[in-house]
């Protein structure tokens, strides 16, 4: 029996340990509670972190290099490529959803300097500030990288001062140069979208057809601020998605935001009615949003019933993959927008961020946006991450097919304690345990030497009978405590606690769509699957024992 445990001390990355890590090791239920809460104190500690959770290594010494040229020294910085975050932040902050952290535009300093052949745009805050900024660094998810602060780190001696007198009207920008590596990003990412699909006669993209991002949510960020001018209207999201996507649609979405919490087939027939009725009313729909399977809830919408509804009410369908993946899942004839964290598991190795959008061609909105996405795009991904993540998904498919097999495995596992009366487990959450599975696997690619048998991803949430016991298996449990998925080593999160319980309105809200903050959020990894069996057998004894001793308190 091997029961598997962290190897790194509190906020520090599984080994090797590089400035790049974006997993971590943070260890306590209540721990994390408490920082969900609005308690900073772990922060001092923490060294390796999701990067979009703030500046750090690179970006943050880059960001004091420039205060301290600027004369800002003890300031809060965060950097960006793109003036547009500019307008964003001083929106953000101002924003009644930052509650009792709002600020005002004068709390913010803006400066412009050009460092090493790229021009920056830096905001300057107060420390004490930061719970009410530090959401506009994460949400668009367009901050500098680690590594291309650390490339601009060695031209710090060029660094000068650009004049900026109207914030309205900055400087303009120099973005960042493009290299072989996106060239072979965008032809990998075709690749991967024409093997194996259910009918090639449906997938007729090309590179020039894929626009890259410096993260998932900067594709988030950058499709859905350009919808809306193509298309004003409401805003629809379906399903559960990624927190950060349902927050910034929810705060940022121009002409109204309309979720539709669950994607069975009772929701999408509410969804066909509200979409006549806005119709009638001669009020648009822009765009719709779903994960193809949901996160964290894993349930799969019938993706060609609402593609056929996005045809027939005219608006963009983005279909987000992230979960179930190019290997996996052939969904993009169904798409007109489809959207790639390339961050999990394309990557796989928890060493850089990434995002893309592949347009679709047979799509009726195809030819605009092709245009509007060509003459807007900017390049923001640093070349020397376009390599990384280029370089890591050369064996996306070795990785996918162990991935769908350790996952199965637990949540198989987790399956079958459900029935046991003894057992403090009561649901999972894994395509193959949900009355969705048909909708998922009518999308599964074929079979192929190099992925015999596609599967159902690497993620899965286990509901547990009660807080106490979720806590008391998550704290006992080797798995690393992290935010991210698709890595190389098995992670877990209390995701719904930490994402959508802060806000009790928002609890009870999620909570009626599944999403409980009793559970816990497994991203399966690339360990031997009897390894992770044993620590989950290990964990789930000190559970049941908590559950006991729940019976003798009552």
């Amino acid at each position: 029996m091997v029961v598997l445990k962290t190897q790194s001390e509190f906020g520090h990355a599984p080994p090797p340990q590089t400035p790049y890590s974006i997993v971590s090791n943070l260890p306590g239920w209540d721990m994390l509670q408490r920082f969900r809460d609005g308690d900073m104190s772990p922060l001092g500690s923490i060294v390796h972190i999701y990067p979009r959770f703030s500046p750090t290594h690179f970006a943050a010494q880059l960001g004091q290099e420039i205060a301290k040229k600027l004369g800002m020294e003890g300031k809060g910085c965060m950097l960006y490529l793109n003036p547009i975050m500019i307008p964003y932040t001083l929106r953000h902050v101002s924003l009644e959803h930052r509650k009792e952290h709002v600020m005002k535009p004068e709390d913010l300093t803006w400066k412009v300097v050009d460092v090493a052949g790229h021009r920056l745009f830096a905001v300057f805050y107060n420390p004490m500030q930061t719970h009410g900024i530090i959401l506009s660094w994460g949400q668009p998810g367009l901050g500098i990288s680690i590594r291309g602060a650390e490339g601009l780190l060695k031209g710090a001696a060029t660094m000068e001062e650009v004049p900026m007198d109207d914030l309205a009207n900055p400087p303009k920008p120099t973005f960042t140069p493009e290299s072989w590596a996106h060239e072979g990003l965008r032809a990998r990412i075709i690749e991967l979208l024409h093997r194996a699909t259910i009918d090639p006669a449906k997938v007729t993209c090309e590179p020039k057809d894929v626009f890259l991002y410096p993260t998932g949510m900067g594709a988030v960020y950058s499709t859905t601020n350009l919808l809306p001018e193509y298309r004003p209207g409401t805003a629809v999201v379906l399903g559960v998605v990624f927190h950060n996507t349902h927050h910034h649609l929810f705060e940022e979405a121009p002409n109204g935001f309309k979720h539709v919490g669950t994607v069975d087939e009772k929701s999408i027939d509410s969804l066909e009615t509200w979409l006549e009725e806005e119709k009638v009313a001669g009020r648009p729909v822009s765009f719709a949003m779903v994960e193809f399977p949901g996160n964290p809830t894993l349930d799969a919408v019938d993706l060609p019933r609402l593609k056929k509804l996005s045809e027939k009410y005219g608006f963009v369908l983005i279909v987000d993959d992230t979960i179930g993946g190019f290997g996996n899942v052939d969904v993009f004839e169904h798409a007109d927008i489809l959207l790639t964290s390339l961050t999990k598991s394309f990557s796989g190795y928890s060493n850089v961020l990434g995002g893309s959008i592949v347009l679709n061609p047979l799509s009726s909105h195809y030819s605009e946006l092709a245009a509007k996405f060509a003459s807007t795009h900017m390049n923001e991904l640093f070349a020397a991450d376009a390599q990384v993540l280029l370089s890591n998904s050369q064996d996306f498919l070795t990785r996918t097919r162990r991935l769908n097999r350790n996952a199965e495995a637990m949540a198989s596992f987790f399956q079958r304690h459900v029935a046991d009366p003894d057992s403090p487990i009561i649901n999972v959450q894994y395509p193959t345990h949900l009355s969705s599975k048909p909708n998922y696997d009518a999308l599964m690619r074929r079979s192929t030497p190099e992925l015999p048998e596609p599967g159902y991803g690497c993620l899965l949430t286990v509901d547990f009978e009660s807080t106490n016991t979720a806590r008391a298996f998550y704290d006992r449990c080797g798995f690393y405590p992290s935010p991210h998925l698709g890595a190389h080593v098995t992670v877990m999160i209390a995701y719904n606690m930490m994402a959508f319980g802060k806000d009790p309105e928002d609890r009870a809200y999620f909570r009626k769509i599944g999403v409980k903050e009793e559970s816990v959020r497994f991203s399966a990894g690339l360990e031997d699957v009897e390894d992770l069996i044993d620590t989950i057998k290990d964990a789930l004894d000190v559970a049941a024992e908590a559950k006991k001793n729940e019976g003798k308190e009552e």
